[in-house]
């Protein structure tokens, strides 16, 4: 199926980790924005979604989709249904890039509870939405914008000694994590954008996970 140039505000879609041919996490969000330069899409809280779960990692952390880069090169990981447990997530992306920021927002929506620099591959657009592929690195920002941390390390070493990124590939993931922070640093778009005061439409309604969403 031919994927549309644009998606309009308001369109329900979803977002896909896809690892190797293999969905790895089905987002079913709303589209904010839909631009050659940034694509802005909501996911609110308790929105149904499919995380790659094994018996290991349903045991220890809930079935929240952090698989093992052993788990995930042997690609031996079946989809399971839950909630979205975060309050309600923008995630805002130039599509050609290789990170994503997340803006969580308190519950009631009174303000943003933290910034969340994703390491992510740029988007593929296709008929249900976007996919893109988590790169395991993270950067975790707090509301100040003044400190950050970097996230998930040692999931990033893991996956560099199984194989899964070559040194070559490695070194454009710590690249683009340096470009994100040097964004921050300079207080350019997004963080110096509207994005901490947005709020969603009142009237939207929670997404739903497509019939479709195995299909790649």
């Amino acid at each position: 199926m031919i994927p549309p140039t644009r998606f309009e505000p308001g369109d329900h879609i979803t977002l896909r980790n896809v690892f190797q041919g293999r969905v790895q996490t089905v987002f079913p969000s709303i589209v904010v924005t839909d631009t050659p330069e940034l694509v802005v899409t909501w996911l609110p809280m308790d929105t149904p979604i499919l995380n790659g779960v094994t018996d290991a990692n349903a045991a220890n952390d809930g079935g929240k989709g952090h698989l093992s880069a052993e788990t995930m090169a042997a690609k031996e990981w079946t989809m399971a249904p839950r909630n979205w447990h975060t309050s309600g997530t923008l995630r805002l992306k130039n599509p050609r890039s290789m990170w994503s920021l997340w803006v969580f927002f308190e519950p009631e929506m009174t303000g943003v509870r933290g910034w969340y620099i994703n390491i992510d591959a740029p988007y593929k657009r296709t008929h249900l939405g976007f996919d893109t592929w988590d790169m395991f690195l993270d950067v975790v920002v707090q509301p100040d914008r003044k400190t950050w941390r970097y996230k998930d390390e040692d999931e990033f070493q893991e996956a560099i000694d199984a194989g899964i990124f070559s040194e070559l590939e490695a070194q454009n993931v710590w690249d683009a994590a340096a470009q994100a922070l040097q964004i921050i640093a300079e207080n350019r778009k997004p963080f110096n954008s509207v994005w901490g005061t947005w709020r969603p439409d009142p009237n939207w309604k929670l997404p739903q996970i497509p019939r479709d969403w195995e299909e790649v």
